[in-house]
């Protein structure tokens, strides 16, 4: 039988493994990690999409000498052993994707650990792009390869019991039970892991990395765990899209479609996501045959978060729908975890799994969406059993560990009925046990009006990198064009009042009525207040860490020191405030950046996120937040703190010289009504609303394109 790995089709590389353990769930595989990160001589790399410092590998272990949590462990493995040196990649995130995520990795993973262990944010990718591949790698010997990243969340036993106080949790909650698999190996294809780890370093940290000695390492293979497969050769494939001097590749996708069409008795899948038009149409060809597979499909019931819930869940229905139509011969089954105590914290599988035939099984980091297939950085691992009876019962033994889990039976019990049913479906519904944990038919509800509004999968589910402001607009078009209009308009009443109050001066008995004699002395002697700048300066930064409107504290300062004096202030102190609280962004907690942002946190996250210092000129001119949100959430995204000031001094400059020069023209108005004052502010004020009519007229267009058609846009 021929090999079904085609090198520069459906995988990258082949590679030989001497070893191979497949690792189910995070307890498993954390706890054989720990034990061979120990034993690293040389180099560790990690390479993930999210990574916690805090992270406990163990729980309830004895004491082994070393720290529990896993940023001050590996610290601790760089000062026990002096020529040991980890690289750590870790995905450069947006906001968006922030909630779960530790604040400020790089002070965490980098400034307060030994010198040789190196962090490095990865944002070597273009816009809604991310480096998603969960890869770990020792003294080029030794590999995990899988779905987990070492971050927190992923830690639980295979029992996945609904309260289990040792996985993680915030305050007094805890998250929800979390099912995934790792693989571990040893031999060559280690060595092509941490090969592809040095590239992707290099065009992150702009530094070459020498490959490891191997002939000074140990044996880090853990003692006491068993290989599940020997002495094999592997199929190594990935997904990237063209950025600079990364290629487009597609293996996965290729692997996943060839092994569908060539699958003959069973297709058995696990993951988190279902949302791939090519794969789903692969899938009903296949069902439409009157002798062809099974497939078996477990899922989470849903995923985590809303966002998700109204995107990512909604595509899978409408797909799986698709697929169930053309299922004539009743060969498709869709199935989640579910038993007792877990109605409220319904398992996550998590897991990116695909076996057929016995023969083939891939395990890795790619979902089974548009982004793992087109888009992100992605790695999956491939055993092709061929016609070796041995390693064909090697692969059916991982898919019984893995039913029988689902199913709460033994792997033994689990073997035995799929041969009496011959029927992997069969045998799954013959063991179904509502007293225990078993496989549940997915729902498959889906409300007319969320189906209607939730758009295609070019927006939620891209097969390219996606603009994020494009993805707010689709979701939020009106919320966010009143959000804007409605500060344009604010600041429009500020000045109409200023103008209305100065003509009234003129034109109607108001000065008899009001003595600004106190007034005059009022500011006179606040003039006269010692360090009066360094006042303005504390005010202008209190008044930053508020909501309240900040133009109209520029009133106040021109008021007090004049136009230019009190333009330059303004500028000083609108900068100065900008920078105390992005410092402070840069320092809180995710949570507390979350509950004071509330629900505009994705939308200035996203616009930040565009263009560099551009994008904060541009939402500084269009706020689409008060100007303290902006700081807090640039702070927290961490945009460079050199484009973050620059923009901002630019982005104010046409706002603060309107308001001064209206607030100037106000006051001279009111202390010598002449004609020419007042037509001079009459012209000021008319320039002002010109400005804004034109700017609240190309918001209103740019709102329409985005509320184009997905066909409309895709074309665009």
């Amino acid at each position: 039988m021929s090999s079904f790995l085609k090198t520069g089709r459906n995988c990258w590389r082949t590679e030989h493994v001497d070893r191979l353990r497949f690792l189910i769930d995070g307890a498993d595989y954390f706890a054989v990690l720990r034990e061979a990160l120990k034993k690293a001589q040389h180099t560790i790399y990690i390479l993930s999409w999210d990574i916690n410092s805090q992270l406990k590998l163990v729980r309830d272990a004895d004491n082994d000498g070393y720290p529990e949590k896993l940023g001050e462990f590996l610290d601790a493995l760089t000062k026990k052993n002096r020529n040991l040196n980890i690289y750590i990649l870790s995905w450069d995130f947006a906001m968006i994707y922030g909630v779960g995520r530790e604040w400020f990795p790089i002070y965490q993973l980098d400034w307060k650990t030994n010198p040789r262990v190196h962090f490095c944010l990865d944002n070597y990718q273009p816009a809604g792009a991310s480096q998603h591949q969960k890869i770990v790698v020792i003294d080029d010997t030794l590999a995990f390869v899988g779905g987990l990243d070492l971050t927190l969340g992923r830690w639980d036993t295979s029992d996945h019991k609904p309260e289990n106080l040792n996985r993680d949790g915030d305050d007094m909650t805890i998250f929800r039970p979390f099912h995934d698999v790792q693989i571990m190996l040893e031999g060559g294809a280690a060595a092509a892991f941490a090969e592809l780890f040095r590239e992707r370093w290099k065009w992150v940290a702009d530094e070459d990395l020498q490959p490891a000695d191997n002939g000074k390492s140990s044996k880090l293979w853990p003692e006491n765990v068993p290989a599940d497969i020997s002495d094999v050769v592997a199929g190594l494939a990935r997904t990237s899209c063209k950025y600079e001097q990364q290629s487009e590749i597609r293996e996965i996708l290729d692997f996943y479609l060839n092994a569908i069409d060539a699958a003959e008795r069973y297709i058995y899948i696990e993951n988190q996501y279902f949302t791939v038009p090519s794969i789903a149409e692969a899938m009903q060809r296949s069902l439409e045959k009157e002798q062809g597979p099974e497939i078996v499909i477990v899922q989470p019931r849903e995923t985590d978060g809303w966002l998700a819930q109204m995107t990512m869940d909604v595509l899978r229905i409408r797909l799986i729908k698709q697929m169930q139509a053309r299922d004539r011969y009743d060969r498709l089954r869709v199935y989640y975890p579910d038993g007792p105590g877990l109605n409220e914290l319904p398992i996550n599988v998590h897991a990116k799994i695909m076996i057929v035939d016995d023969r083939l099984v891939a395990v890795g980091s790619a979902n089974l969406n548009n982004r793992s297939m087109n888009l992100d950085n992605e790695c999956i691992i491939i055993i092709d059993a061929g016609s070796d009876d041995n390693l064909r019962r090697s692969v059916s033994a991982f898919r019984n560990r893995l039913l029988a889990e689902h199913l709460s039976c033994s792997p033994e019990r689990m073997h035995d009925t799929l041969s009496q049913t011959d029927s992997l479906i069969a045998g799954i519904e013959k063991l179904i046990d509502t007293n225990g944990r078993y496989l549940n038919t997915l729902p498959m509800d889906l409300p007319e009006d969320v189906d209607q509004i939730v758009p295609d999968t070019d927006v939620t589910d891209p097969e390219e990198p996606l603009e994020p402001e494009l993805f707010v607009n689709r979701i939020l078009p009106e919320t966010s064009e009143k959000s804007i209009k409605s500060r344009i308009v604010n600041w429009l009443w500020m000045v109409g009042t200023l103008t209305v109050l100065s003509v009234m001066w003129h034109w109607m008995p108001l000065s008899n009525w009001v003595d600004l004699q106190p007034v005059s002395e009022a500011l006179t002697g606040i003039q006269a207040v010692p360090g009066l700048p360094l006042w303005i300066m504390a005010g202008f930064v209190l008044i930053g860490c508020t909501r309240l409107p900040f133009s109209l504290f520029v009133v106040v300062v021109v008021s007090i020191v004049g136009l230019l004096q009190g333009l330059a202030y303004s500028l000083t102190g609108g900068l100065l405030s900008a920078f105390v609280v992005y410092y402070a962004g840069t320092r809180l907690s995710r949570n507390a950046v979350r509950n004071l942002a509330g629900s505009r946190l994705n939308s200035i996250s996203n616009k930040l996120a565009q263009h560099g210092v551009i994008s904060i000129v541009a939402i500084r001119i269009i706020p689409v937040a008060p100007f303290s949100l902006i700081n807090l959430v640039a702070g927290a995204s961490h945009f460079k703190l050199r484009d973050f000031l620059a923009g901002t001094a630019v982005g104010m400059m046409p706002g603060l010289f309107t308001v001064s020069l209206i607030t100037d023209r106000a006051l001279a108005a009111i202390e010598n009504p002449s004609p020419g004052n007042l037509t001079g502010l009459i012209l000021v004020v008319a320039t002002a609303f010109v400005a804004a009519y034109f700017l609240m007229r190309w918001i209103r267009r740019k709102t329409q394109y985005h509320q184009k058609t997905p066909e409309a846009l895709t074309e665009h």
